[in-house]
């Protein structure tokens, strides 16, 4: 199959970005790891699916809704179609990588909502000698913006450009250095939400100490460079958002046993404000993630968290959120496997017009439980359920609410 054809197959690929889309974040299942483990260059999937949402645009109960979003009824089902392809070349120690992926989202009640999500990826993964590596890649992503913090009925669809890269140097057989660079540029299609438009770069490097078994233990700098083009006014309050980002972390990946691993971070920000010192924040994060497997059949994942999320609110200008997970996987039979998901997450709103620094005016406290079911009739096929319940509560009025959710999604590689 010659490269043209590739390029006109990727106009039609996918992959899912919104709701329960994002069902299985953070597990691969079995099929896609077979599917990126064939030999032939070229790989291909289609998906389908249907999924039901009982509060979509996240309303408290306290609110209105026919006032809010125009009718009384808060619930919807959304159907999608998608594929998705991804193209392989080796040369001697190189790859290059095309990932294109589409999908076609259908609101039965909020037709209005209908959107085509994509997410398009090119990258070189490459290697000079035993001791050079890295990638560089660039991509791009569309997608629904989720109701959680802004809970009206807008069709914001965002649009992010990202240009990134690593590279590692093998100093010697026990000390790694690795510099990673990332620029992102997000867009939002509705006009009263152009504040959020940002450009972000990160940049980091570490220094690892690596072990005989792999393991590594190591220190990272990174620093950010983040702009808002468009401040916004909250009163007469005129909110500019631009920062600068330093921060230094213990970093580590450790395998503990045959049946166990850990990874840490866990370190020391500081933000500042360029025109706003009285909104900066110094202060810790951290993330912690243990992995234990005590046979083939079973898994459970524990994480605990606190990092600083991007602009969500005009009331702010960053979130500090601190969480932890617990995520279970059971492999029932040899084609079914159950998981699970726990996520308990306190967000404080930080930063925002007449406060002090680390000072939060509005606070909230989301919980979510999931169970999936994920079934495999036959090879590289698989059909997915999931079942979700979320809550927020909120010191804030009207920023509560409460929504369950079931889908259904099957997906075919070839």
């Amino acid at each position: 199959m010659n490269m043209m054809r590739f390029v006109a197959l990727c106009a039609l690929v996918t992959i899912q970005q919104q709701g329960l889309a994002q069902q299985l974040e953070g597990y691969t299942p079995l099929e896609r790891e077979r599917w990126l483990q064939e030999e032939q260059p070229l790989k291909l999937k289609v998906s389908g699916g249907i999924s039901h949402d009982s509060n979509l645009f996240r309303l408290s109960d306290d609110t209105d809704a026919q006032a809010a979003i125009g009718t009384s009824d808060k619930s919807d089902i959304i159907y999608r179609l998608g594929a998705g392809g991804r193209y392989e070349l080796r040369q001697s120690r190189q790859k290059f990588i095309a990932e294109a992926n589409v999908t076609e989202y259908k609101f039965r009640n909020f037709d209005n909502l209908d959107n085509t999500s994509s997410d398009l990826r090119g990258a070189w993964q490459w290697q000079v000698g035993n001791d050079w590596s890295g990638e560089l890649g660039a991509g791009y992503r569309r997608y629904l913006e989720s109701f959680a913090n802004f809970q009206q009925n807008l069709r914001d669809m965002v649009d992010q450009n990202r240009i990134y890269g690593n590279a590692n140097y093998l100093l010697h057989s026990h000390l790694k250095l690795t510099l990673d660079a990332d620029w992102v540029d997000s867009n939002h299609s509705e006009q009263t939400r152009d504040t959020l438009d940002s450009k972000i770069n990160n940049t980091a490097f570490t220094v690892n100490w690596v072990t005989p078994a792999q393991n590594t233990v190591g220190l990272q700098y990174r620093t950010a460079d983040a702009r808002y083009p468009n401040p916004g006014t909250i009163g007469t309050t005129l909110v500019t958002n631009d920062y600068t980002e330093n921060e230094y972390s213990l970093v580590a990946h450790w395998i503990l046993s045959g049946a166990s691993e850990a990874s840490a971070r866990i370190g020391h920000i500081e933000r500042k404000f360029n025109e706003a010192p009285d909104r900066n924040f110094s202060g810790p994060t951290w993330r912690l993630t243990y992995l234990w497997q005590p046979t083939g059949k079973t898994s459970l994942e524990l994480a605990t968290w606190q990092e600083l999320s991007e602009f969500q609110d005009l009331s702010a200008s960053y979130v500090r959120v601190t969480g932890i997970s617990v995520v279970p996987t059971w492999s029932i039979a040899p084609q079914v496997v159950l998981r699970g998901r726990i996520s308990l997450q306190n967000l404080d709103y930080l930063g925002g017009p007449g406060t002090t620094a680390g000072s939060s005016s509005r606070e909230d406290k989301d919980r979510l439980f999931q169970l999936s079911a994920l079934w495999t009739p036959l090879r590289l096929s698989e059909l997915a359920f999931t079942v979700e319940t979320g809550r927020r509560t909120s010191n804030q009025a009207f920023a509560d609410y409460k929504y369950d959710a079931i889908s259904v999604l099957a997906t075919r590689y070839f």
